[in-house]
C-alpha cells in the first residue's frame, strides 16, 4: 500500500493497483484493506471522490 500511494505523490490508490503491486488478489486485498480500515484503524476509506465513481480509494493514515 505504501508503495502504491508513494507512486501517486501520496495521494489515495484504488485497491485494484494495491492488490496489483503486492501480487495479491483482489478480493483478498479488499479483505485485508477491510480488516486495517475496520479493526486496526491503520488505513482510511474514501469513497465517492471521483467522477464518474471508480470505487473507493485507500490511503496509510500519519503515524505519529
Amino acid at each position: 500500500m505504501f508503495q502504491a500511494q508513494a507512486g501517486h505523490d501520496g495521494d489515495t490508490v484504488l485497491s485494484d493497483e494495491i492488490a496489483r503491486r503486492a501480487e495479491v488478489p483482489p478480493e483478498e486485498t479488499r479483505a485485508l484493506l477491510h480488516d486495517l480500515t475496520r479493526v486496526h484503524r491503520l488505513v482510511t476509506e474514501l469513497a465517492g471522490v471521483d467522477t464518474p465513481d471508480m470505487g473507493p480509494r485507500w490511503e496509510a493514515k500519519p503515524r505519529l
